[in-house]
């Protein structure tokens, strides 16, 4: 006899929240009802789910709620951890909203409002119910969160030191190709940069006072002091001269962006400090850790975001070659995986006809991708097994060499980071894994 199991579909907004009740039939009990998406909204909702649970002796409950920002996650928590439900074995479902948008395309043309969102979310999973179910783990959400955290200021980062270059372009034109510093954003070149001294007193100075100057400035971690005031010089000399007023306002812009770098830079290693102290909680991902040049950061990045790999195992695969349903293993669970973060290239085919060109995903879980292929990078440079795969990827196409070659080794990598996962050991080498 089939679960009677009670249907939710909740639409989450900053403000409200807005249900829809189904029958296991997909028949509407509730159409629509709005509550706060706060504690006494919450209360609401749980007393609604209760007393229709109990007017239709339904003996299970599957709540679906779409993944809008973060104004889901309070309310899932309340969920997951009410006692008031758990003898109807509460099965919470997020949905991404792009599940959501090609469902509708099912139907005939309808209003996308709050008022019938809710429907659709909770006939989705009716009719195909996601293969995982959400679970609760607030130390998974916390290190998660400190690894999402570090990914936007690494973005906000980038931005502001493209945002600097474009200034410094203007202040002085011939900074960034003449080099006189290794590092643009180094510490000498920061002071420099971050002094009132105009280009004009830079080139009128002594090559040996200025490179007293530098030497002073860098702590006397500069190896040639005299050939940066050369070029420093130069620079001087090369760039163009500005209007004095027009030169002060830049110089100020250009202070106070090197500022706000160094603060993102503190920022970024306050996170690193804290994502060290969260991935102590999780011995399968400090597994990661003995991946050659890994660390904390990109362990804790892959693992928040894979979290458990049991989840991707649950359930039954239809195998074509057998014609018939199979248990999930680990290439399933890898490649449900790479789907999760984009490293997969969709086909195109109808009838005879099959696209020579695939491109990759472009709907994906940008945190993942991004800490895969970094840490990609990494193995790359370290680990031959890994090297000679990015070499002979490199040398198959004639354009965007590295960047095929560097996705398609965080692919590969995928392998060995759920094999980890799932057995909770340490990596071995090409070498030590036939010996």
């Amino acid at each position: 006899m089939t679960e009677a199991r009670l249907q939710v579909g909740i639409d989450f907004g900053a403000s409200w929240v807005d249900i829809c009740l189904l029958n296991p039939a997909g028949d509407p009990l509730l159409a629509h009802q709005r509550f706060l998406n706060a504690l006494p909204g919450y209360a609401a909702v749980k007393q609604v789910l209760v007393e229709t649970l109990l007017t239709h002796a339904y003996t299970g409950l599957d709540i679906s709620g779409e993944a809008t920002g973060m104004y889901w996650l309070p309310f899932f928590l309340h969920l997951a951890a009410d006692p008031d439900l758990a003898a109807y074995d509460p099965q919470l479902y997020l949905l991404n909203p792009r599940w959501v948008a090609w469902f509708k395309k099912c139907f005939a043309q309808d209003d996308k409002s709050d008022l019938k969102d809710p429907y659709y979310i909770a006939e989705r999973t009716r009719v195909r119910r996601p293969a995982v179910a959400w679970q609760a783990d607030p130390p998974g959400l916390a290190l998660r969160s400190y690894t999402r955290y570090r990914f936007h200021l690494v973005e906000a980062l980038a931005r502001e030191k493209c945002f600097c270059c474009a200034y410094l372009f203007l202040q002085a034109s011939a900074y960034r190709r003449l080099k006189p510093f290794s590092d643009l954003f180094g510490v000498t070149s920061r002071a420099i940069l971050q002094e009132d001294a105009t280009l004009e007193h830079l080139a009128a100075l002594p090559v040996a006072d200025l490179a007293a100057r530098l030497r002073e400035l860098s702590h006397g971690h500069l190896p040639q002091p005299e050939h940066n005031a050369a070029k420093l010089q130069q620079v001087a000399r090369e760039s163009f001269t500005l209007d004095p007023q027009l030169a002060q306002a830049i110089q100020h812009i250009l202070s106070a962006t090197l500022e706000h770098i160094t603060f993102l830079e503190g920022q970024i290693q306050q996170a690193e400090t804290w994502i060290t102290t969260a991935l102590a909680a999780y011995p399968p991902i400090q597994q990661l850790l003995t991946l050659p040049g890994y660390g904390p950061v990109y362990s804790a990045g892959v693992g928040a975001e894979i979290g458990s790999v049991q989840h991707f195992l649950a359930g039954q695969k239809w195998d074509p070659q057998r014609a018939r349903y199979r248990p999930r293993n680990l290439r399933d669970a890898e490649d449900a995986i790479a789907k999760i973060a984009g490293l997969w290239w969709p086909q195109a085919q109808s009838g005879s006809f099959a696209a020579e060109d695939r491109h990759m995903a472009t709907a994906a879980n940008r945190y993942l991708r991004y800490y895969l292929i970094q840490g990609a990078d990494h193995l790359r440079k370290r680990v031959p097994e890994f090297q000679r795969f990015y070499a002979r990827k490199y040398t198959e196409v004639p354009k965007h060499k590295h960047k095929r070659a560097l996705v398609l080794t965080a692919r590969k990598s995928l392998g060995v980071i759920v094999g980890l996962l799932h057995r909770n050991e340490p990596y071995r080498s090409e070498e030590e894994r036939h010996t």
